[in-house]
């Protein structure tokens, strides 16, 4: 298993209880087996949380240049970008990212903190639902069906933000069962850690990796 899935799955056993389980809490755990399921078997998932886990550091031009590799060119999504840009973040030619190591470690940065205010948003008590909705009208997925199974997949495009590329990642899975992640993704409004919880977490939670607030959809 990846890194980045270890992470994500860090509080995937659940916490022993002496008192019998609810109902509520059969659901949960029912469902959560479920997104465990998921996380397991998605491409579009396991990029999508490797960006969100390693770019808490800087970031190391091959680094980039292979997770786009990896994560989105090898698997089909969309071809090798020219360029990599994102708003307040120098353009970079992806042909000489080698010797731009501040610029890289700036771009991701910035590509990072978007993409974290968009999946805060998704786990808001209100949320405005603008990161799906932007996936769905630029098309950056798309619906299909292979060997009779549906489901939605990435279609980021050449020219897109770099934070755009992630969250049609993110987009995908989501839109697949939204239901699922709104039961149990958390997001740090600190450093934006993505992760998965089983329990019901309580409201003074603080984040493993910064003692931030972890936010999730209240139920």
């Amino acid at each position: 298993m990846i890194n980045s899935l270890k992470i994500a799955m860090a509080s995937l056993a659940p916490a022993n209880r002496s008192v019998q389980s609810s109902r509520a809490d059969a659901g949960r755990a029912s469902s959560f087996l479920a997104l465990r399921a998921r996380m397991l078997a998605s491409p579009c998932l396991a990029g999508a949380l490797q960006f969100m886990q390693v770019t808490t550091r800087p970031w190391e031009p091959h680094e980039l240049a292979a997770w786009l590799l990896e994560h989105v060119v090898a698997p089909g999504w969309m071809r090798a970008p020219r360029a990599l840009r994102e708003p307040g973040a120098e353009t970079l030619e992806l042909c000489g990212l080698d010797e731009r190591h501040r610029e890289v470690a700036a771009l991701t940065a910035r590509a990072r903190e978007r993409v974290a205010l968009a999946l805060l948003d998704f786990v808001a008590p209100n949320p405005d639902g603008g990161f799906l909705r932007a996936a769905l009208y630029s098309a950056r997925v798309r619906w299909t069906v292979v060997d009779g199974r549906s489901g939605w997949l990435p279609a980021p495009r050449e020219g897109d933000l770099l934070s755009d590329i992630v969250l049609s990642l993110f987009a995908a899975e989501i839109l697949s069962d939204a239901d699922l992640y709104r039961s149990h993704m958390t997001v740090c409004a600190g450093c934006g850690r993505v992760a998965f919880t089983q329990e019901v977490r309580p409201r003074s939670a603080g984040c493993p990796r910064c003692d931030g607030e972890v936010r999730w959809r209240a139920r």
